[in-house]
């Protein structure tokens, strides 16, 4: 068990090592910290909860007891008096005009007003039957509806009591704040005090009247004592996750972004890779930037020998090309000898024939053995204009100085397409010598929608009436540019009674 920790713990980087150290010295300190503030905080919240509860009995109680007031100033003049006109006259002789009191109606049994005294009208006295006094909240007056009746519901006694005469006594909590205090009924409420919203609420309801007293407050910052017993175990893994990013950063991440801007600035060709200087305990990390110069080495002597071997490649290929070339044109030669010895006009025109498809491939290998260093592939305006000029040279004499014009865009393609392009030219300007000697010729290369096609047309000017079709060598022209068509894959479109022939090639990138 103890070999498998040790290897292991070998194989830890040392960034992984320092933030396992630190952690586990201090997470029992964490931990204690951590449970006593839990414990602090969970007996101040339900200190909070306990006074909040108390100091809203103390409101209902005083809400209570102006009630109290109120019913038992209307209470006794409705046991002491016979009919309503002594009461009236009980009530009316108590009010002093320095102090007039509550304005109280009285209505009898039917709820007809008999009278009232100094103050706001009353509005409404009427009782539930089987009820002799009730509170109600006015929620659109803004106050309390005091009603007291005997018990057989011949007087009724009722009063307002608006919010502002309330006399609730708002006392300053210690550590609570009290921001609204309202009173609820029955989906009716009225507002006491109203100072915003708060984050304890407690219920309490007002002796039997059916009437709730709900208040909220807001307790106080926490003190400096309480912040420091919950901040503690912040403050702690801070300090370590700061602790163990400053370890980690100067002995791991600095020196490793330093060989990355190494390794990142290095470019082939430029020598070997040069190392910082790294002052870090680390030694992986050593090992690592010497691993890199090594294969910085090794890279460099491979690129070495494969740009001789490039060199080597391109020679032999632009050897190859030049023998190609040249062997070519030894054939053309002999091909023009034994076509001036021929006595036959068949076998001379046979021998042009041969020779113009032999000065086509040529023309092919010139211009890509042009292009090879570059890789640029073969222009096909170079290409067209060279044919061009080979084919009005070996043209028959019938067709001695038709003018083939060129009306082509700048494309250049690869040789797998010079060459099918190359001889697809060849014939058909050669069957338009033979059918149309009077005419001229068109070549041209347009572009299309798709970037990398482009659009061959071949075509000549007044051409006989189905001179293209009964022509000898029409057979062996259809199954040789079919044949080319197939090469370049792409549907080749002709036109034989106007001599027109088009076919879509592809073109290299610009």
């Amino acid at each position: 068990m103890a070999r498998s920790v040790r290897i292991l713990a070998a194989r830890l980087s040392t960034g992984t090592k320092m933030l396992l150290i630190l952690s586990a010295a201090l997470l029992p300190l964490g931990l204690i910290a951590l449970l006593t503030s839990l414990d602090t905080a969970r007996a101040n919240k339900q200190q909070r909860l306990t006074a909040a509860q108390m100091t809203t009995a103390v409101y209902a109680a005083q809400v209570d007891s102006a009630i109290d007031g109120r019913i038992g100033a209307m209470r006794l003049p409705l046991a002491n008096a016979r009919d309503a006109a002594d009461i009236c006259r009980a009530l009316i002789s108590k009010v002093r005009p320095d102090n007039p009191g509550p304005a109280i109606a009285m209505f009898d049994g039917n709820g007809v007003r008999r009278c009232q005294t100094p103050g706001p009208r009353v509005t409404e006295g009427s009782l539930p039957a089987g009820v002799d006094q009730a509170v109600r909240i006015d929620d659109a007056r803004k106050l309390l509806r005091v009603t007291v009746a005997r018990p057989d519901h011949s007087l009724i006694a009722e009063t307002e009591l608006p919010v502002s005469e309330i006399p609730v006594q708002i006392a300053d909590e210690p550590g609570m704040k009290l921001t609204r205090l309202a009173l609820f009924q029955a989906g009716r409420s009225l507002m006491l005090r109203d100072n915003g919203a708060g984050s304890i609420a407690r219920t309490v309801p007002i002796g039997d009247t059916g009437v709730l007293l709900q208040a909220w407050f807001e307790p106080d910052a926490v003190g400096a004592r309480n912040t420091l017993l919950v901040a503690i175990p912040i403050l702690m893994w801070l300090a370590a996750a700061f602790t163990g990013w400053l370890i980690v950063n100067q002995v791991l991440i600095y020196p490793m972004l330093k060989l990355q801007s190494a390794i990142d600035s290095y470019e082939l060709g430029h020598g070997p890779l040069v190392l910082p200087r790294l002052n870090t305990p680390a030694h992986e990390i050593r090992e690592l930037a010497e691993s890199f110069a090594k294969v910085s080495s090794q890279i460099i002597a491979h690129e070495e020998e494969l740009q001789e071997g490039l060199k080597t490649q391109v020679k032999l290929t632009r050897e190859v090309h030049h023998r190609v070339k040249n062997n070519l044109q030894v054939i053309s030669s002999l091909i023009n000898l034994h076509a001036r010895g021929a006595s036959d006009p068949a076998a001379h025109d046979a021998y042009a024939a041969i020779q113009r498809r032999v000065d086509a491939l040529a023309v092919v290998h010139r211009n890509h053995f042009a292009e090879l260093e570059e890789n640029r592939g073969v222009a096909m305006r170079a290409l067209a204009g060279e044919l061009a000029s080979n084919l009005r040279a070996s043209a028959p004499p019938a067709a001695s100085g038709m003018p083939i014009a060129l009306n082509m865009i700048s494309a250049n393609v690869g040789q797998d397409v010079a060459a099918p392009v190359a001889f697809l030219i060849t014939e058909v300007v050669e069957l338009m010598m033979f059918c149309n000697p009077k005419g001229s010729i068109l070549i041209s290369l347009e572009a299309t929608d798709t970037p990398e096609r482009a659009l061959l047309r071949i075509e000549t000017l007044a051409l006989p009436e189905d001179a293209v079709e009964s022509s000898p060598a029409f057979e062996r022209f259809e199954r040789v540019i079919t044949g080319l068509a197939r090469q370049l894959r792409s549907p080749l479109e002709q036109d034989t009674r106007a001599g027109r022939f088009a076919i879509t090639i592809p073109i290299m990138p610009a």
